[in-house]
């Protein structure tokens, strides 16, 4: 609304009576607020002795986890500040699978000590100049501290991800069974997490996990003919209708007696024996397809102890696919030998949830796969999900090393460094922008200040003590699971993860710091 103090035009009303503006300082007190909110509300949860948070939905649903990604995913958050940080979150979670929790700490800390400096009558603009040049100087020190990985390394990346998410004694085991995995996928050259899918056994034992070379989903099954059972199969694969094909344009057939109808019927039955047959001697075990099967072809299948299955989505074939190698087929008449993928085991399971009986269908060793499935079972469905958030971290994690070729070491021990690095730039600088480069360099020292502090030891001292030895060059040193300062020997993690929190941190402040009103529509 703009006012003319005096006689004159009526107000000229832009916004609706129940908006509202907030301006100056208030602004920025505002966007502070919410991000230290946010970043207090994760604190607890970061590093090996985080604590857990217990999520309960509206639905009744409640799952108990530290995971800083599905914590941000399970938040109904409204204020924009909030909202900014959950964008973030889910921004780390998809480049790197790990570090989200690590990357919102750092970027509420960029935000409380940017509000010290407004405070203090310093521009936002300033503040932004700063924290541009403090960053680069961050991301050109990971890059020197940087080193490549090996196998031990890449053991040690998968067991820092599990860190804090599964007990000591499992991590080594499912540690050993990631890198198993994953460089069974990284032969295909496909390097692609997205090829590693999680399952629920029925299996109640705690961190019970299997490494499937395959696929596992839940299907109900004509169980009264199904072989229950198949090794060395030969498979097919139809994207689409088993039967006979449908006309592609609504038509009528006029039939003038029972001759013709016959005539029709005998017609049809041919096709369909003709599929069948050809399905017979292609020599195939299984057949999987997107559309229904034909009763007719599916009984005569059954009869002859060949396992077939419609009704699959895209992404299920897609997956089968990936498996086996075998190629996707519109029609029968399209398959030969050459389209066939094999599967080593073919076995079907009953399991009883929620009182429906339904059947797993378990595709297993499969040679020369494209994909893997973790079978993970548990005593309950919390402790599962639970481990499944874990080995899924454990993933991106190991496939982000294979992709960049390098890490660093955790414990906080690269903060501090580029902490110290960027205290000494800024100290070159004579303008204000100096200020901002400081504040981003405390901004980084907040990792290993939690981690300490989760520890149940002094933030302040450690960081202290942590800054002033790996200055003297000590640059193995880092905060042990312990909360003691100790030297680094298993914490590492892809350059790649880190660098990207960074960056994507402080464009994300940034770009907070820029806003210099509130506009609500609500009038909140």
């Amino acid at each position: 609304m703009v006012e003319d103090g005096g006689a004159g035009p009526p107000p000229v009303r832009i916004l609706r009576p129940e908006s509202s503006v907030t301006s100056e300082s208030s602004v920025q007190d505002k966007l502070i607020g919410a991000a230290s909110i946010f970043a207090d509300l994760l604190r607890p949860t970061y590093g090996p002795m985080g604590l857990d948070k217990m999520l309960y939905k509206s639905n009744g649903e409640a799952s108990i986890t530290n995971d800083g990604a599905k914590i941000v995913s399970e938040l109904m958050v409204k204020h924009p500040t909030a909202k900014a940080f959950v964008s973030l979150g889910e921004s780390q979670e998809s480049a790197a699978g790990d570090g989200v929790t690590g990357c919102i700490l750092f970027a509420g800390a960029l935000m409380y000590e940017a509000g010290l400096l407004i405070n203090k009558g310093l521009h936002p603009l300033i503040i932004v100049e700063g924290y541009r040049e403090a960053c680069k100087v961050s991301i050109e020190k990971l890059d020197k501290i940087g080193f490549p990985y090996n196998d031990d390394e890449l053991l040690n990346v998968a067991k820092t991800a599990l860190t804090g998410k599964v007990t000591d004694s499992a991590s080594e085991n499912i540690a050993k069974l990631v890198i198993e995995g994953t460089k069974q996928i990284k032969t295909t050259s496909i390097c692609n997490s997205e090829n590693v899918l999680m399952a629920k056994s029925p299996n109640n034992i705690p961190m019970s996990i299997e490494l499937i070379n395959g696929l596992v989903f839940q299907k109900k099954l004509h169980l009264d003919k199904t072989p229950s059972e198949l090794r060395n199969c030969k498979v097919a694969l139809i994207n689409g209708e088993v039967g006979i094909r449908s006309l592609t344009r609504d038509s009528e057939i006029e039939i003038n007696s029972p001759e013709e109808l016959s005539g029709f019927i005998e017609s049809e039955d041919k096709q369909i024996e003709s599929l069948s047959k050809k399905l017979i001697e292609l020599g195939i075990n299984a057949l999987f397809s997107t559309g229904e099967i034909n009763k007719e072809i599916l009984h005569k299948l059954l009869s002859e102890g060949i396992f077939a299955l419609g009704g699959l989505s895209t992404q299920e074939l897609e997956n089968i696919s990936k498996a086996t190698q075998a190629t996707k087929c519109p029609v029968i008449e399209d398959i030969s030998t050459s389209e066939l993928g094999k599967i080593g085991l073919l076995k079907t399971e009953t399991v009883n949830s929620n009182g429906e009986t339904t059947q797993r269908v378990l595709i297993k060793d499969c040679k020369n796969t494209e994909l893997i499935t973790f079978d993970v079972g548990g005593s309950d469905d919390l402790a599962v999900e639970e481990t499944i958030r874990a080995i899924h971290d454990s993933v991106k994690a190991t496939f982000l090393t294979f992709n960049t070729k390098e890490l660093i070491l955790g414990g906080g021990n690269p903060h501090i460094l580029c902490s110290i690095k960027v205290r000494e730039i800024a100290d070159t600088k004579q303008g204000r922008e100096r200020l901002g480069m400081e504040a981003f360099a405390r901004a980084l020292e907040t990792i290993p200040a939690t981690l300490a502090a989760n520890a149940g030891k002094s933030s302040l001292d450690s960081v202290i003590e942590l800054r002033s030895r790996l200055k003297n060059n000590s640059e193995n040193l880092g905060i042990g699971t312990n909360g003691e300062i100790e030297q680094i020997h298993f914490a590492r993690e892809p350059k790649e993860s880190l660098k990207h929190s960074i960056n994507s941190a402080t464009e994300t402040v940034i770009g907070l710091l820029r806003v210099d009103q509130l506009i609500s529509a609500r009038g909140d």
